[in-house]
C-alpha cells in the first residue's frame, strides 16, 4: 500500500442520534491498515458531541452519501504494467474481494480494461488495489466523478 490510510468524507444534515434534532453531520470512511473504517459525528446543541463508529462494512446511507457527495465519491480501477496478460489473477482477487460470481468478475475485469468500472468509495477501491498488487498484479486506483 503506498499510503497507510486513504479516506473519503461528506457533510450533511440528519436527525440527531441522541435527541432527534435537526444537526450537521461530519462522517466519512477509511482504510486504515487494510481494514474499513466508518464514523458518523454530530455537536448537537442539547446532547453535546455525538460519535457512531465501526468497523468492516461501511452502513449504507453513509455509502451512497459518499458515492453520491463524498469529496472523491465513486473511484475505479487501472491495470498498469503487464497486468493484461494476467487475466485470470485480476479475475480470482474480483471475486475474493468482491464477492463476484464468475460472470459478473469476467463483467467487472472488461469494465476494468474499458476504463469504467466504479468500484466503489476510494477506500473501498484502494482495498481492492492493495490486493490486487498483493497478487502481482500492477494496479492503481483513479476518479470517476
Amino acid at each position: 500500500m503506498d499510503r497507510d490510510i486513504v479516506g473519503d468524507h461528506v457533510r450533511f444534515a440528519m436527525a440527531c442520534m441522541g435527541c432527534g434534532a435537526e444537526v450537521e453531520a461530519a462522517a466519512g470512511q477509511s482504510l486504515v491498515y487494510g481494514h474499513l473504517e466508518w464514523s458518523v459525528e454530530t455537536d448537537c446543541p442539547a446532547c453535546g458531541p455525538v460519535l457512531a463508529c465501526g468497523r468492516g462494512d461501511t452502513p449504507d446511507d453513509l455509502r451512497a452519501r459518499l458515492l453520491d457527495h463524498g469529496v472523491h465519491g465513486p473511484a475505479g480501477v487501472e491495470l498498469t504494467g503487464e497486468a493484461e496478460g494476467r487475466a485470470v489473477t485480476v479475475m480470482k482477487v474480483l471475486r475474493a474481494e468482491q464477492s463476484l460470481g464468475l460472470a459478473e468478475a469476467r463483467t467487472a475485469l472488461g469494465d476494468i480494461r474499458a476504463g469504467r468500472y466504479t468500484g466503489g468509495t476510494l477506500p473501498e477501491v484502494a482495498r481492492l488495489v492493495d490486493a490486487l498488487r498483493a497478487a502481482g498484479i500492477e494496479a492503481r486506483t483513479v476518479a470517476r466523478r
